[in-house]
C-alpha cells in the first residue's frame, strides 16, 4: 500500500514538474502564450430583424460560433441606411429597466417588484455577448421611424457586428434592422399595425375591425333567451372588447381595471360576474370596486416577464408559456328547472406601455342574462 501511494505522488510529482518545466521553456524561448480560436466561419444563422418598437424583443439561438471560444464580444459597428446615411441614432442609450432579482408571481407589493428592478444605461439597439440581438421597449417612432406598408432599400438599416476573442477579431456584415411601429397591447386587431390608428377592413375604409373575448358555458340573451354562441354572432349577439387607456378619478400612472358595458354603453355593475375570483385575477393590488369597474395597481408591462404564474396562460403549470396573461369572468343562475348554467367571459392579453389601462366588455347587441328563471 505504502509503494503504491509513494508511487502515486512520484507520478503527480513528475507532472506537476513538468507543467512547470514547460510554462519555464515558453518564457526562456519566449514562444506565445496561448490565445482562443476564432473561427473564419462564424457567422450569424438570422440577419435580418424588424422587432415591434415599444417592447423588448430578444432573438436568442441566431449565432454559429463554429468551435470559437469564448467568452467573445459583440459590438455594432457601421450602421447605416441603405443608401449610406448614418444611422447610429439606433445606438443611442436610454435609462432602461432590467431585472436584477427573479421574479417568481408572488411579490405580494408593487414595492417588493420594483425592488428587483433598477435602470441600467442600455443603447436601444445591443447585441449582447452571447450573439443574442436585443431591441429594447425604450426604442419608439419618437426616436426611430417604422417601417411603412411599402419598405424601400434606401430607408433599411444596416449594420455590422465586430466579434472579439484574444484569439483576434473579424467583422459580419450587413446585418438588416426594420423596425415596425409599437402596437401597445395585444391582441390588436382593432389596431391599425401601419398608422397607428383604428383599424378597419380597408385602407381608408370605415368598417371598424375588433377584438373580441372568449365566451364559454352558457351565456343567455336578455331579452332573447338564447346563448350567446361565439362572441362575434351578430345572430345571438355581439362581445367587443377593448384595450384601452383611461384618464380621470382613478386614475395613478400605473393601473389597470375592467368594465363591462350594456347594448346602451351602460356601466354593468362587475358584482353581477359573481363566480369571478377578484382577489386572483391579476397580479396587482390595492384593489377597488365601484358599481362600473374593478380597478387595480400593477407594474408595466403585463405579464411581468416570460414566467408562468398564477396569473398567466395555463397558469404555473404551463412551463411553456408565460407570454400571456389570463382573466376569467364568471356567473351563475338558475335556468328552466332549477338547472344551474354557468357563463365565462376570458381573455389572453399583453400590454407592453405604461400607463392607466382599461380591458372594457362590451355586449353590443343583447345584453347578458343574470337574474334567474
Amino acid at each position: 500500500m505504502t509503494i503504491m501511494q509513494n508511487t502515486i505522488k512520484y507520478k503527480a510529482f513528475i507532472l506537476l514538474t513538468a507543467v512547470v518545466a514547460f510554462s519555464g521553456c515558453r518564457k526562456i524561448f519566449n514562444l506565445p502564450e496561448e490565445r482562443d480560436y476564432l473561427s473564419t466561419r462564424a457567422d450569424f444563422t438570422v440577419k435580418t430583424f424588424d422587432p415591434r418598437l415599444g417592447r423588448t424583443t430578444i432573438r436568442q439561438g441566431i449565432f454559429n460560433a463554429d468551435n470559437s471560444t469564448f467568452p467573445m464580444t459583440f459590438e455594432i459597428v457601421n450602421p447605416r441606411f441603405g443608401d449610406g446615411r448614418d444611422a447610429s441614432d439606433m445606438l443611442a442609450v436610454r435609462p432602461t429597466l432590467v431585472w436584477t432579482s427573479e421574479y417568481t408571481g408572488k411579490e405580494a407589493s408593487i414595492a417588493e417588484i420594483e425592488a428587483k428592478r433598477k435602470l441600467e444605461p442600455h443603447p436601444m439597439v445591443e447585441m449582447r455577448n452571447s450573439g443574442e440581438f436585443i431591441l429594447w421597449n425604450t426604442a419608439t417612432r419618437a426616436d426611430l421611424k417604422p417601417a411603412d406598408s411599402v419598405i424601400y432599400p434606401q430607408d433599411i438599416r444596416y449594420f455590422d457586428v465586430k466579434i472579439t476573442n484574444s484569439g483576434g477579431s473579424r467583422i459580419i456584415k450587413n446585418l438588416q434592422f426594420t423596425p415596425r411601429i409599437e402596437v401597445p397591447y395585444e391582441p390588436s386587431r382593432d389596431y391599425n399595425t401601419i398608422t397607428g390608428l383604428p383599424n378597419t377592413s380597408t385602407p381608408g375604409g370605415k368598417t371598424r375591425i375588433y377584438n373580441y373575448p372568449n365566451l364559454s358555458g352558457t351565456i343567455r340573451g336578455e331579452s332573447t333567451n338564447t346563448p350567446f354562441q361565439s362572441p362575434d354572432n351578430a345572430n345571438t349577439g355581439l362581445v367587443y372588447m377593448y384595450i384601452r387607456k383611461y384618464t380621470g378619478d382613478g386614475a395613478n400612472g400605473s393601473s389597470l381595471r375592467f368594465k363591462f358595458l350594456n347594448k346602451d354603453s351602460v356601466a354593468i355593475d362587475p358584482v353581477k360576474f359573481g363566480d369571478t375570483k377578484w382577489d386572483q385575477l391579476v397580479h396587482g393590488f390595492n384593489m377597488v370596486k365601484t358599481k362600473e369597474y374593478v380597478q387595480y395597481d400593477v407594474a408595466y408591462p403585463i405579464p411581468l416577464a416570460r414566467i408562468p404564474t398564477r396569473y398567466t396562460a395555463g397558469g404555473p403549470e404551463n412551463y411553456g408559456g408565460g407570454s400571456e396573461a389570463y382573466v376569467e369572468f364568471s356567473f351563475s343562475r338558475l335556468g328552466f328547472n332549477n338547472a344551474r348554467e354557468t357563463g365565462r367571459i376570458s381573455t389572453n392579453f399583453q400590454i407592453f406601455e405604461k400607463g392607466d389601462w382599461e380591458i372594457v366588455f362590451h355586449f353590443k347587441t343583447v345584453n347578458p342574462k343574470f337574474e334567474n328563471e
